[in-house]
């Protein structure tokens, strides 16, 4: 058997009009699918001017991987070394590849070889050679499982690419809004465990850390990864994205709608995707932020968690619990007033641009770097005066940023409810 028909039993699955279904990746299609000797000599030299052969391995290692898992072959088969006949029969098949592939250059005619670039003829030998040990291509498999090595991607035109969110961080880092993260905990707690997929639908004003919360109480759970797909696939039909994330079934995924509006969102295949004709299986959970609220026939397919309002009260709930980071289980009432102050005095000297927590946060970080700022403020807070952070300061900017948001007609209607409770 040759590395073509080593290629093509690995990698061939019956569609729906019977043809071979070879990977995505253009270097490895193209080898399975050139048959002549002479067409291969060009081929090499070809990829010798666009593949760097130190990173070509781990290329075909993920290759071997993503098939062998659309095969129904899951990871921890591979890591427990307990095959099934099939397994066991697509990694011997797996071998057989890898070893032809090695071989390539020197199994072309003598003529040929010639032709060949010394890149080119150096390309496969970087690949290892696991001296027929299936158990051996197993480990090198599994380090070359995406979803092992990172745990956030982005998903553009059925890819998913790995990142590193800046705004993941220890959930012991937030501070108030004790509700929001207590139900945030519970719910990815429940989906890692398998109690729940039920969508999450998060709505609050700007700056209040909806991103940066969803991504770090998601990772905090083990075996969840976190998609973020393009916003149009929010649109679109996900039977593309979901069949590939169904077969693992080792793993819980998030995919992260961040930031829609939903005012402008067509919803028809949402309701199809969630709810409707196609349910997506219970390893994939949709959560979907915004700064506006959602119909009332969304809210319907999920879970909402809505932030209340940021004002002086909250604010000083926040620096109650940064201050519990130092060992203050019950910080003194006057601290806490005296800093939320100072925080409301600096918006209003234009050192912050809106109140909200994320703007609170940068200011607290000057009293995490700071020992004199901490120690200043204990100073003051023994003194006879104890101002206060201005509550009508919240007020009026919160009011402004609605009706900036949401405009007049809601504010009214704020102001009916308020009239009504009194």
């Amino acid at each position: 058997m040759n590395g073509q028909d080593a290629f093509r039993l690995l990698f061939a699955g019956t569609g729906s009009t019977g043809e071979t279904i070879l990977p995505d990746d253009p270097v490895l299609r193209r080898l399975g699918m050139l048959l002549q000797p002479g067409e291969r000599v060009h081929l090499l030299n070809d990829l010798t001017r666009y593949t760097d052969a130190e990173k070509l391995p781990g290329k075909i290692a993920g290759e071997l991987f993503n098939a062998l898992v659309s095969y129904g072959v899951l990871p921890d088969e591979l890591r427990s070394g307990c095959l099934s006949d099939d397994a066991a029969f697509l990694l011997k098949n797996a071998l057989l590849l890898i070893e032809n592939l090695r071989r390539i250059p020197e199994n072309l005619p003598v003529n040929l070889q010639c032709q060949l670039l010394p890149s080119a003829g150096k390309l496969f030998r970087k690949l290892p050679d696991h001296r027929g040990d299936i158990r051996l291509l197993a480990g090198e498999l599994l380090a070359a499982d995406p979803f092992i090595s990172h745990r956030v991607f982005s998903y553009h035109r059925g890819k998913f690419l790995p990142v590193n969110p800046s705004s993941a961080k220890d959930t012991g880092s937030f501070y108030g809004f004790p509700g929001v993260r207590l139900a945030l905990q519970e719910h990815f707690k429940n989906f890692s465990t398998g109690k729940t997929s039920l969508p999450l639908l998060i709505n609050s004003l700007p700056g209040y850390g909806k991103t940066s919360m969803v991504i770090s109480f998601a990772l905090a759970e083990p075996g969840t990864v976190v998609i973020l797909p393009d916003p149009e696939a929010l649109e679109e039909s996900w039977q593309q994205l979901v069949d590939v994330l169904s077969r693992r079934c080792d793993r819980r995924f998030v995919l992260f709608f961040d930031d829609i509006d939903p005012r402008s969102i067509n919803w028809y295949n949402f309701r199809t995707n969630v709810g409707g004709a196609f349910t997506p299986p219970g390893n994939i959970m949709p959560v979907l932020t915004a700064n506006y609220e959602f119909p009332p026939s969304i809210l319907s397919r999920g879970r909402r968690i809505s932030y209340p309002v940021f004002d002086e009260e909250r604010c000083l709930e926040m620096i109650e619990d940064f201050l519990g980071t130092f060992g203050m289980k019950k910080p003194p009432r006057n601290i806490v007033s005296l800093m939320g102050a100072e925080y409301t005095e600096e918006f209003g000297q234009k050192k912050f641009t809106e109140l909200s927590p994320r703007t609170l946060m940068r200011h607290l970080e000057a009293y995490n770097k700071d020992p004199r700022k901490r120690k200043q403020i204990v100073e003051l807070a023994g003194g006879g005066m104890i101002t206060k952070p201005d509550a009508e300061l919240f007020y009026e900017f919160n009011i402004e940023l609605m009706r900036s948001l949401y405009g007049e007609e809601y504010i009214q209607r704020l102001l009916k409810e308020r009239l009504r409770s009194l």
